[in-house]
Order: C-alpha cells, then structure tokens, then sequence
C-alpha cells in the first residue's frame, strides 16, 4: 500500500473537494493547487530540513554572467565552490564592486571621415569583457545562439534535457559612441556574441580576445571629424575567486579563463521535489516530498484553496481544522531530525580542521607545521 505519493495526495484531494472525477476537476488542475500551496503557502522553516542543495553551472571562457534556474530553484547561500575551491559569495553589487573594479577605459577608436562608414580599429587593452544579453528586443528563454555555455542541463530542465536558460538582465560593457549634431549622438554595442548592435547597420563586428573592430556603419552620416570613442573593460582571464549573486544572475571575478564546475548551495522549490518533474502537464505520480508526514499537509492545504475559488466558507472552515492538525503532527517529526543535527560554528569547523574560509589547517594557519 502506498502512502505519501503524489497519487495519493491527487486521490485524497478528489474526496476531500468531493471531485470525482476529471470533469468536476481535472488532474493538471489538481497539480497547480498542490503547486501553489506548496510553494507559497507550504510553511517555510520545512525548507531547512531537506530541501538545501547544491546548483551547479559550467563557466566559458571570456564570460563572466550566467543565468540561475530560479523556476526550479530559490534562496542561494554560502559555501560556494569553483572547480572545489571555496570561493567567496557577494548578493550586493557594492562590496563586490568595491574589491573587483570594474572601470571602464575610454580610447579613441577613430575619427568620422563624413561618411557613415565602414569605420574599423583595435582596442588597446584585451581581452575585453563582452555584454550580456544586451539585446532589449530579445525574447526569452535565449536561444541557442547565446554566449551562455549549455551548464548542467539536469539543473535547468530534468524532464525534457532542454538548455535554454531563464530571461536575464541586460549587462552593457561596451559602448561605441560619436556625436552627430548637438543634441544626437550614435550609439553602438555589442550583443554579446561579437555582433555590433543600435545606431549602426548590420555586419559590424567586434573580436573579444583581440579587440578588433571591423564594419562599423552607422545609421546617420557624422561630420569629418568628429571624434569616434570606444568604452570597454579589459580583464586579466583566470580561475574564479568570488562570485555576486544579483538579479537572479550571477557575476564571477576574474573572468573565467576556461571551463569550471561552479557549486553553489541553494534550496530547491518544494514542488520539484515532489512532482519530480517542471512539467505540470505530465507529473511524475510516484513522487514523494521531502518527509512523507507532509503529505497530508499538502492535500489538505490544496483543497482549503480549491473551497476559497469556489467561494464555499464551510469547507474552507472544514479544512482549515484538518490543516491545523496535519501541521502539528507533521511539526513534530520535522523539528525532531532538526534537532539531530549540529549547528556549524567556527570551533566545529576547527575540530574538522577546515575553518570558514576553506583552509584545510584550521585558523592556526598550519596544522602540525609549528605555526
């Protein structure tokens, strides 16, 4: 007899609403009020028990801003680790900003011959941060022509193995400018992908390792010369040493000089766990919360939101009661594992011999060196 399955909350849900069958309410239906409650409602200390776990992306060459899979995924905390070296992790732009300058350099490209080009030139300073995502125009999810690198496609879409990645903010690192007349200025950038997009026609490119520019043609005629400026971001390439958390984005400095494994502890979405699947249209029926006491919790959560639609206060009232119970019951057996494990301090990190910033010697800096 299986007790604490997905079917089996589907099927107490159904008696619970008096819901039969699919007409008077169909399974997707069901699927959604048990995500809903699940994910909003759901109380949110049960997350601290099982749920924590470890996302994990890939890193490209030259790219420094990857997408986080926040439809599947939530909070994301410390430790993190690139290529299994802890690294540190910033959610602020300030303090990471502060200790991984980001100063743009300005150079002039060339000077406007009273045409509206080709124009070319090569930056000074390489290789050169690209943009991300720089496109306003661009739907989402990005396609396959991103600069993204394709990561662990399990922790994007388990169900199907698509990569595509979540819509993410737009990150301007480069910019081409001259001046038309007062008050018009021409403004060029990339689009990530070495293609110069915005007040220029298309065709115009831009090399990321060797700073060329070549095709630059402008959509209005500049006079002779004026002044043609670039503003840009060079970058040292190497292993990455912290990471910003921002925007459901993250930011690693330095710019990878090739492929990492990035761990970041985070916390997977109640529902993933228990449908097994991001597709509410064909759920994985057999699966199972985190602590099988939820299961009740969550049926009779759900069917309290299936009485509210229906405007009928007695079930509401009805099923509130049994909630409240559940909850109790389910409380009791989640706080006594909580209780079982060990709250990390620094002096726990020590009796391990690895201490809050990773160093495998304790604080004392070198265990059993005489330090």
């Amino acid at each position: 007899m299986s007790i604490g399955l997905l079917s089996d909350i589907v099927k107490k849900i159904r008696l619970l609403t008096v819901s039969a069958n699919t007409f008077q309410l169909g399974d997707s239906q069901i699927i959604d009020y048990i995500n809903s409650y699940y994910l909003y409602d759901f109380p949110a200390q049960y997350r601290s028990l099982k749920l924590k776990d470890v996302f994990v992306f890939n890193t490209t060459k030259g790219v420094d801003t990857y997408p986080f899979d926040y439809n599947n995924w939530s909070t994301v905390e410390a430790p993190c680790y690139c290529e299994k070296i802890p690294i540190q992790l910033y959610q602020s732009p300030n303090g990471f900003r502060g200790i991984n300058f980001n100063w743009q350099t300005v150079q002039q490209l060339t000077t406007s011959t009273g045409v509206t080009g080709p124009y070319s030139g090569t930056l000074q300073n390489t290789p050169i941060l690209r943009s991300v995502n720089n496109n306003p125009m661009a739907k989402s999810p990005l396609t396959s022509n991103s600069p993204f690198p394709q990561g662990n496609p399990v922790s994007f879409a388990p169900s199907t193995g698509a990569t595509n990645y979540p819509s993410i903010s737009r990150v301007q690192n480069l910019l081409i400018t001259v001046n038309v007349s007062n008050g018009q200025t021409l403004n060029v950038s990339d689009d990530g992908n070495g293609n110069l997009i915005g007040d220029c026609q298309a065709g115009g490119t831009i090399n990321y390792a060797t700073g060329a520019i070549a095709a630059l043609t402008f959509t209005a005629i500049p006079p002779s010369g004026e002044v043609i400026n670039v503003q840009y971001i060079p970058v040292v390439l190497n292993i990455p040493q912290s990471i910003m958390f921002y925007q459901n984005q993250f930011t690693m400095r330095p710019v990878p000089d090739k492929g990492y494994a990035v761990e970041v502890t985070a916390y997977r979405l109640p529902s993933q766990a228990l449908l097994g699947t991001t597709s509410d249209t064909s759920p994985n029926m057999d699966g199972v919360p985190e602590l099988k006491e939820w299961w009740e919790v969550i049926a009779f959560g759900a069917s309290k939101k299936i009485y509210q639609d229906r405007i009928d206060n007695e079930g509401v009232s009805t099923m509130d009661a049994y909630l409240k119970e559940a909850i109790s019951n389910a409380e009791t057996r989640t706080y006594a594992q909580l209780g079982k494990q060990r709250t990390p301090t620094i002096f726990g990190d020590q009796s391990n011999n690895v201490n809050g910033n990773g160093n495998a010697f304790g604080w004392g800096g070198g265990a059993g060196l005489g330090f």
